[in-house]
């Protein structure tokens, strides 16, 4: 069964980074549905969120 990582995590498939798709059976994609790490393999993982940190103005003054 193809699901899609909704958080990354480190299992028996290694290291599963959030928005990968990987294929697992159908008893390991119940477990890990069941603790919220995956979903069925055509949801969309959220997209990544922009960087918040203010732009460097423009008159900033000379170090001396």
């Amino acid at each position: 069964m193809k699901v899609t990582a909704i958080k990354a995590f480190r299992g028996i498939e290694g290291y599963v980074p959030r928005g990968t798709e990987i294929d697992v059976t159908d008893l390991r994609a119940a477990e890990l549905k069941r603790v919220g790490l995956v979903a069925e393999g055509d949801a969309k993982a959220a997209p990544p969120t922009p960087n918040k940190k203010a732009p460097e103005p423009q008159n900033k003054a000379r170090a001396k």
